[in-house]
This record gives structure tokens, C-alpha cells and sequence, in this order.
């Protein structure tokens, strides 16, 4: 693949990533204001609904994207998605929405491990860090500009309109995708049929210690970081006394932050794979004991773009450590899996959460958390710089390369 081919493509699919995650936000936004007006029951139970598809599907689409051509399985769920987007955007029952926002969850669930399986394919094992860079960069902006335009929408348009927006920007991606000139050809011989297990995915993520230790510690911080998505309001608002704006301040502060952890690795070198994750995990666990320590809203503020800077370190570490970990042909597993993890984590941190604030107050949850996961991450950051200083990084890429 020729370098300009691979940045073609790799920008073809961080626009698309970019507009379908913006989608996402506004659409989610808007469902959220719609099923608020049936009892918090049916809130809770549409976040479960794009939770719970990814943590029990990951066996069953790991297996998939590492049997199927990776563009090809892409395409086929993203045109689901926009499918099930319209009958999404029609019903009214709260029942049939949370149930067609389960199906496009499970097309998530496919959506993801695919996208990420593919960068490699794009950019070339020793540019991985980068095209990983620039994926989270897409998403979030996706994630910044989404939630804020799902509510204009909706207060201009309604419900329904933003859903329709969403069914669209399944098709942007699509487009992207299949303009796409890069593949995955995953081998379906014996090999993978001996590893196609339903927990082959989750065996290869334990039986690589670099993997053991580094994903736990991030699901540890995620669980923690999570806990913040509960407490913020009451911190900011109720606590330091700031208003819907300063609140949503805090929100762009964060993202803003996201946005400068995920250009940190490729700087750094993706060698630094598992540094970057481990010190990524140690910012959002400092970011979020520092919003609850801040006796005002200035420095809560600031330690939310440390908290972001952190999460996106966090983003484009996993995904080049785990990219560099396991062999082409392992890769959809290994990316169902993980994100699998990721997700129990965030439904433990969710169900934590309120407990937590109510028993610690919410500046007094946020620094245990944030606190938590700081001592966690440090402890797995010594452990990276030890890795890192035994193994020369020219060893590390030469292995990388000689990956079939």
C-alpha cells in the first residue's frame, strides 16, 4: 500500500467515524429527552440497551470480524444501522424503542472491532499509532459537536428528526467505507477454526500479561471515571456552584482534552504503546480526584482537561497496544473483547455511582475514585517503564514487521 493511498483512506474513514459518531451523540441526546417523560425506568433501561449488545455479542462478532473480509462486514452493518435508524425514528411505544435501539446497538457491537481491526490493514504496522490517533480525534469531535446539536435539533425539529439525521450519517460512513481501496483479508483455515471458541477472544486478552495487567487497570479506571458522568452535576452545580453553561463548560473542557491525549502516542512513538495507556489511565484518575478536590470552579475546570487529556491517551493506547499484541488474524477477537470489558467496567462504575455520591457526597466520590484509579495506574506505569527500558524499541518494531 503506497502512502498516499493509506493517508487517503485513513482520512476517508475518520470523516465518516467522525459525522456517525456525531450522529450517534445527537441521536442518543434526543431519545434520552424523549423516554425522560416515561420514568426513569425507560432511560435506564435505553443505556442498558447500548450496553449489554457489545458485552454479550463480543464473542459472536469477534469470531466474525476474523472470519469475514473485514470491509465487507463493515458495509453490511452500517447499512443495518441506517436501516434500523428510520423505524427507530417512527415508534413511539417506549418498549420499541428501547428494543430497535438494542438492535442498533448489536450492529454496534459489530461496527467497532471491524473499524479498528481495519486501521492496521490502512496505515501499515509501523504507522498504527497514528491512523489510531486520528480515529479518536474523529470520534471525539463526533462527541463534542453531537450531543449539542441533538438537543438543537430536537428543540427545533423534534425527536424524530434527529433520528432521521442519524440514519444518515450511517450512510456518510458507508460511503466513506466503501470508498475505501484497503482490506482485510482475514485467513479462515484451520488455525483460526481451532482458536473459534466463544472465549477465544478474552483468552488471548488473559494470556498476554502485557494485556492482563494493562486492560484490567484501564477497566478499573473507566469503572472509576464513570462515577464522574454521575457525580458532575452535583459537583458543578450543587457544590461549586456553577450553572447549565458552566456545566456544559466542563463538558467541552473534557472533550477538548480528549482531543490532546489522542495526538500524544504518535509523538511519544507507538513502541510506548502500553507507557502511554498506563500514564493515559493515571491522568484521568488524577483529572477526576482534582475536580473533586477544587475548591473552585477554575481549577475543576482544569483538571477536566487534565481528566480529558488522559482519556484520550487512554483511547489510542488501547487500541495500538492491543493492535501490536496480537496477530492480524486475532484482532476482531481481541478488539470484541476488550471492548466487552470496557463495557462491564462502565455498567459497575454506573451502578456504583449513586451509592457512592450518596454516601460520600459527590466531591468526596470523585476523589475516591479519581484516587483509586491514580494509585492503580501508577503501579501499571512502573511496571510499562520496566518493560519499556528491557526491550529496545528497534526489536519492538522489528517484531511488529515480521507479524504475517
Amino acid at each position: 500500500m503506497t502512502a498516499p493511498t493509506g493517508h487517503r483512506d485513513l482520512a476517508l474513514l475518520t470523516a465518516g467515524v467522525a459525522v456517525s459518531t456525531a450522529g450517534d451523540a445527537a441521536a442518543l441526546t434526543a431519545l434520552l429527552l424523549r423516554l425522560h417523560l416515561d420514568g426513569s425506568g425507560w432511560v435506564s433501561a435505553l443505556l442498558a440497551a447500548e450496553l449489554v449488545p457489545i458485552v454479550v455479542l463480543s464473542p459472536v462478532v469477534g469470531r466474525l470480524v476474523d472470519r469475514i473480509e473485514t470491509l465487507r462486514l463493515l458495509l453490511i452493518a452500517l447499512t443495518g444501522q441506517a436501516i434500523v435508524a428510520v423505524p427507530l425514528a417512527l415508534v413511539r411505544s417506549p418498549a420499541a424503542t428501547v428494543m430497535l435501539f438494542a438492535a442498533l446497538g448489536a450492529l454496534t457491537a459489530l461496527v467497532r472491532p471491524a473499524t479498528a481491526s481495519l486501521v492496521p490493514a490502512i496505515t501499515g504496522t509501523a504507522h498504527t499509532a497514528r491512523g489510531y490517533s486520528l480515529i479518536a480525534t474523529g470520534v471525539s469531535l463526533g462527541w463534542i459537536v453531537g450531543p449539542a446539536a441533538g438537543g438543537l435539533i430536537t428543540a427545533a425539529l423534534g425527536t424524530r428528526a434527529a433520528l432521521l439525521i442519524d440514519a444518515g450519517t450511517f450512510a456518510v460512513l458507508a460511503l466513506a467505507c466503501a470508498g475505501l481501496r484497503a482490506r482485510r483479508h482475514p485467513r479462515g483455515g484451520l488455525e483460526s477454526r481451532t482458536e473459534d471458541s466463544p472465549r477465544s477472544g478474552f483468552r488471548l486478552l488473559w494470556t498476554d500479561q502485557t494485556l492482563r495487567v494493562a486492560l484490567s487497570v484501564s477497566a478499573l479506571a473507566v469503572g472509576c471515571a464513570v462515577i464522574d458522568n454521575v457525580a458532575a452535576p452535583f459537583r458543578f452545580i450543587d457544590q461549586l456552584g456553577a450553572t447549565a453553561t458552566g456545566y456544559g463548560l466542563y463538558l467541552t473542557m473534557w472533550g477538548t482534552g480528549a482531543l490532546l491525549g489522542a495526538q500524544v502516542l504518535p509523538l511519544a512513538g507507538q513502541h510506548r504503546a502500553e507507557t502511554s495507556l498506563a500514564a493515559g489511565n493515571a491522568l484521568t484518575g488524577l483529572g477526576i480526584a482534582g475536580i473533586g478536590l477544587a475548591p473552585g470552579l477554575p481549577l475543576a475546570l482544569a483538571a477536566s482537561v487534565l481528566g480529558g487529556i488522559g482519556n484520550g491517551m487512554c483511547n489510542v493506547g488501547q487500541s495500538a497496544l492491543i493492535s501490536r499484541r496480537v496477530t492480524p488474524q486475532q484482532t476482531g477477537r481481541a478488539f470484541a473483547a476488550s471492548g466487552a470489558l470496557i463495557q462491564l467496567a462502565i455498567g459497575a462504575g454506573t451502578a456504583c455511582a449513586a451509592p457512592l455520591v450518596h454516601l460520600l457526597q459527590p466531591d468526596g466520590a470523585l476523589t475516591a475514585a479519581g484516587a483509586l484509579a491514580l494509585v492503580t495506574a501508577l503501579a501499571a506505569l512502573i511496571l510499562a517503564r520496566r518493560r519499556a527500558r528491557a526491550v529496545e524499541p528497534s526489536s519492538i518494531d522489528q517484531a511488529a514487521s515480521a507479524v504475517p
